[in-house]
């Protein structure tokens, strides 16, 4: 074996080697843990602190057809939400409209101490924004939204405040279907209350000639025909004609605007539940979530984890160390590089 095959490292004299440079590579360890440590402290490193709600969705369904019971097989309104819905939080939890209430409400742009005449002042807003504020669903269905922060009190306040704002923007967003379901809905139920009004109007003209009971009064108006027929009561037979011919000429609009004032006001109750229906769902402030923890203001800050800086450094720092050596070892061995003084 020569002299290059003896110098080189392997498994069984890497332990001996570190022996031998243990003082440099304690050296080492020990600066870069203390500058870890140094660097690592709230004076270079912002400390943050974290607060988190966790929220289940609730079930996608109107409230007043749930309330009201309108439509077969509508589900629970108080029953908790499936994977679909806790989906849709998530997608409304990261949603602009909340994300700019929150940094309005809260004036995260000084908060964040971003200059105001940044010429990226917004994109650096948004940037922190998404890194201090986080949403995720749990394994057990429910919604979790955690938010960091330098201020432990900030961090609780704007986690709350994104919970509360879920229910705004959603309600915001229904209250225009909402609206055009009221709208037209109302103007159903207007329309046809004016059609039956002016069909019992037209009734009552027809009710005022003596036509009150189109079917009653012409069989009783047959009957007496017979009769004077039969005593051969010409004038009798003349007046209950001409009685007969005035009923023909109005019996087929009041039997018409009777069955229409009979279907239309059946039709009137179905309307006017769905108009009782869209002004609740206008009305209502749902909400689609169950809050199962608030936020709450935390004393330990979760960033930066010094120790784990600080070991990851040490370990970084003596492992390049050993490293470096293990190559000026070697190439001071080939002679490449030449000590003052070396041990025989």
């Amino acid at each position: 074996m020569d002299k290059t095959q003896q110098t080189d490292f392997d498994s069984t004299n890497i332990f001996m080697f570190i022996i031998r440079w243990w003082k440099h590579l304690a050296i080492i360890c020990a600066v870069a843990a203390i500058a870890a440590a140094i660097f690592s402290a709230p004076f270079f490193i912002t400390p943050k602190y974290e607060a988190a709600t966790t929220m289940f969705p609730s079930q996608s369904v109107s409230l007043s057809r749930s309330v009201l019971g309108t439509a077969a097989g509508t589900k629970d309104f108080l029953q908790y939400g499936d994977i679909d819905d806790a989906e849709r939080l998530l997608q409304v939890l990261g949603a602009g409209a909340i994300r700019e209430r929150v940094i309005e409400r809260f004036n995260l742009i000084e908060h964040y101490e971003i200059p105001k005449d940044h010429p990226y002042v917004y994109t650096q807003v948004h940037r922190q924004y998404q890194d201090n504020v986080s949403s995720r669903r749990t394994e057990y269905g429910a919604v979790e939204v955690s938010v960091r922060d330098k201020d432990p009190a900030m961090a609780a306040k704007i986690a709350n405040e994104i919970s509360a704002l879920v229910d705004t923007v959603q309600n915001e967003m229904r209250y225009e279907r909402a609206l055009m379901a009221y709208q037209t809905a109302k103007n159903q139920y207007t329309d046809l209350q004016e059609e039956i009004k002016n069909a019992e109007d037209s009734l009552q003209a027809i009710m005022q000639q003596g036509v009150y009971d189109y079917e009653g009064q012409t069989a009783m108006l047959f009957r007496q025909l017979a009769k004077d027929i039969s005593a051969q009561n010409v004038d009798g037979i003349r007046a209950l004609e001409e009685k007969l011919d005035e009923m023909g000429d109005y019996g087929g609009s009041f039997m018409h605007l009777t069955n229409y004032i009979k279907e239309s006001s059946e039709n009137l109750a179905t309307v006017h539940r769905r108009y009782q229906e869209a002004k609740a769902d206008l009305e209502s402030f749902v909400s689609f979530k169950f809050i199962i923890d608030e936020a709450q203001e935390t004393e330990r800050k979760v960033y930066p984890v010094r120790w784990l800086i600080v070991v990851l450094s040490t370990f970084a720092a003596g492992f390049l160390g050993v490293v470096i050596l293990m190559i000026y070892s070697n190439l001071e061995n080939k002679g490449i590089i030449k000590t003052k003084s070396k041990k025989k």
